[in-house]
């Protein structure tokens, strides 16, 4: 028996190798290994430290790599088999080259080859700079009007970015249009990073990244915005009435000498409207009512008034004195026009019982300081009337300081 085995061991050594020759053929057959190209991401797995940022890089999006495997590997690959995973978290400042390593993730896998082999990175320090905000106003207020210095809050930022880009910010801008302002414009700005020739520099932030901004408006002394006030001429014809009075625009501004322009009221009127006779709705453009040395400016010469002719259901105009509200014994104030037009609908009845309690003019005065303002009036009517118009729309209330003495 030994010596069968001693002559045979070699037939035998071959029979194992035969067969495994052929369990190698047969998987060949079944799973072949080939070789392919494919695009691996560059994946950044550790960004810088807190204080650091990546400033400019060459770091390409993806990397060719060549991959020799069995079919059945490069089937169970995925998206994410194949990755290039980059760690710059033990990078200091400065400029670095880094190795572009792809990672398979499936085996069995070669790796042939991969392009590119390495990139460039800059890190560099993040650091910050408080920056007072500049109040940067565009646009032109209404004639006769001028933009005073403008508020802002918080009045200083903090701008955060790398130092070379830090050094570029020459200024912390929130931008504010007063385009035809007539009273104090307040808004909510961003806030943008600018350099010394007024360009902007982008990659910082800023904190907060929002101010409030106020800028107040002042009239002019020589010039003075008046409510229009239409003064209408005749009845409509029987059976008809006035509905309602408007005029386009409201308020006019006038100016002139400064003494005149002081002395005026806080309304102007019309020329005359005629309504006599009239059957439908009045609307034509008239002249105003100025006063001698005073003059409307360009836009204001004329207005357009419009007088709403309706059948008679019921309707009243009366005048009454506008009641101010709200002003302390410390305060006296002046209201200009004296009284106030007021066009009522409703059942005719009732308008023809109204009294001097039952309808009244209402003009809230409460924390306005010594002055003069232009408000608006709160008409106050019985159940079932209603208000068509007012004329005029506002009034001026001069708040004066009583203990003060006339000179």
């Amino acid at each position: 028996m030994g010596r069968w085995l001693t002559n045979n061991v070699s037939l035998m050594v071959l029979a194992v190798l035969l067969a495994f020759f052929v369990w190698v053929v047969a998987s060949l057959q079944q799973d072949p290994i080939v070789e392919n190209t494919l695009s691996a991401p560059v994946v950044i797995v550790a960004p810088p430290a807190p204080n650091q940022t990546l400033s400019a890089s060459t770091l390409p999006p993806t990397v060719t790599v060549r991959i020799r495997a069995p079919q059945s590997t490069f089937e169970s690959l995925g998206a994410s088999g194949v990755q290039v995973p980059v760690d710059l978290s033990r990078l200091g400042t400065g400029q670095h080259v880094v190795k572009l390593e792809p990672t398979i993730r499936v085996e069995p896998s070669m790796l042939l080859s991969s392009r590119p082999l390495t990139a460039s990175v800059t890190i560099e320090q993040v650091t910050e700079a408080s920056l007072p905000v500049r109040v940067v106003v565009e646009g032109t207020p209404a004639i006769g009007y001028q933009a005073q210095w403008p508020v802002v809050n918080p009045d200083r930022a903090t701008v955060t970015g790398t130092q070379q880009i830090i050094a570029r910010v020459a200024s912390l801008d929130a931008v504010i249009s007063v385009e035809g302002a007539r009273s104090s414009v307040e808004q909510t700005v961003r806030l943008l990073a600018r350099d010394r020739d007024g360009n902007a520099v982008s990659n910082v932030s800023i904190t907060p990244a929002s101010v409030v901004v106020r800028v107040p408006m002042e009239q002019r002394s020589n010039f003075k915005d008046l409510a229009v006030r239409v003064r209408p001429t005749g009845q409509p014809a029987e059976g008809y009435a006035i509905t309602s009075i408007s005029a386009s625009p409201q308020v006019v501004t006038v100016f002139g000498p400064r003494d005149a322009i002081q002395q005026l009221p806080g309304f102007i009127d019309t020329l005359e409207v005629s309504v006599a006779g009239a059957t439908q709705d009045v609307e034509q453009r008239v002249g105003l009512n100025v006063p001698p040395n005073i003059s409307p400016i360009a836009d204001n010469m004329t207005v357009l008034v419009r007088v709403r002719i309706e059948p008679q259901q019921g309707a009243r105009t009366v005048s009454r004195k506008p009641i101010v509200l709200g002003i302390t014994d410390t305060l006296s104030v002046k209201v200009s026009p004296p009284t106030v037009d007021i066009v009522l609908a409703g059942p005719q009845p009732t308008l023809n019982g109204l009294t001097q309690d039952s309808v009244r003019v209402e003009v809230d005065a409460a924390g306005l300081g010594v002055g003069v303002h232009q408000l608006t009036p709160n008409v106050v009517v019985p159940e079932g009337v209603t208000v068509q118009s007012v004329l005029p729309s506002t009034v001026q209330i001069e708040v004066t300081d009583a203990s003060r003495k006339e000179p």
